[in-house]
């Protein structure tokens, strides 16, 4: 049986099935509780869930209940302090390592929750040191502003001060949004705020080894001094060497399942 390409995590789930293979696996979810029921369609072994977000991990654990998946199982906790009895062969992230504070300590906690060989499989952004990394994201009574609005100019959030957005915007949107954007991009705690520069860093001291790595850049050509065009980072890294085989094989996977959700959402 094979899931269909509707929604983000089916897309991302036939990504990383088609890339690293989830199949048969002990899968362990880093900072989210994809659908027990499209887990269900690509057949693991077992999937464990670590995640913030209670509601999510009592949603996880009722659905897998429900439908007999009883090696399913959320927990509520901090993907840093991670210490499992077991080893996975696939540690599969979906757009949370933007949000994790100490990413280069889970990185090494999920080496740690790795067999030799396993894999880790994420794709994350956008990152900060994008055109629209400050992830804006606020209610008003007019309506939400959103980061794809344009309320803030390519990298503004890095080329500006927060006074200076403070000003352009009050004649615009009034003091009290103008400021709650500025408490939302420059103090909203659920954002590390990394550049791309020090994703790498913590990629190239992570004791894995790449297998693929896909930046996708997006947004105007010349990114001001300490920007950059990437937007969204995919990493698949082994607890081990990869070999030439390796990386071929999981570039060949991807492309298939990339093409595969294009179709299927054209």
């Amino acid at each position: 049986m094979t899931i269909g390409l509707t929604t983000p995590h089916r897309k991302y789930l036939s990504w990383a099935e088609s890339t690293v293979g989830l199949r048969g696996k002990h899968v362990l979810e880093i900072g989210g509780c994809s659908p027990v029921q499209e887990i269900l369609s690509l057949s693991p072994r077992s999937w464990t869930c670590v995640n913030l977000d209670s509601a999510g991990v009592e949603r996880f654990n009722r659905d897998a209940d429900a439908l007999d998946a009883s090696n399913f199982l959320a927990v509520t906790q901090d993907a840093s302090t991670i210490r499992m009895d077991r080893k996975f062969s696939v540690v599969y992230s979906i757009n949370s390592f933007e949000h994790i504070s100490n990413l280069a300590l889970t990185v090494e906690k999920i080496r740690q929750s790795l067999d030799v060989d396993g894999v880790l499989f994420t794709v994350f952004g956008p990152i900060w040191s994008a055109d629209v990394g400050h992830h804006l994201s606020i209610p008003t009574d007019n309506g939400p502003l959103e980061m794809f609005d344009g309320v803030l100019r390519p990298w503004e959030h890095l080329t500006s001060t927060p006074r200076q957005i403070l000003e352009r915007l009050t004649p615009s949107f009034g003091s009290v949004v103008a400021q709650r954007v500025i408490d939302y991009v420059y103090s909203y705690p659920d954002l590390n705020r990394l550049s791309e520069r020090e994703y790498d860093e913590i990629l190239s001291q992570s004791g894995l080894f790449p297998v693929m790595i896909i930046k996708r850049k997006a947004g105007p050509r010349l990114p001001p001094a300490g920007a950059s065009r990437t937007r969204e980072l995919l990493w698949v890294l082994r607890n081990g060497r990869a070999s030439i085989l390796d990386r071929a094989r999981a570039r060949v996977g991807f492309a298939i399942g990339f093409l595969k959700s294009r179709i299927a959402t054209a």
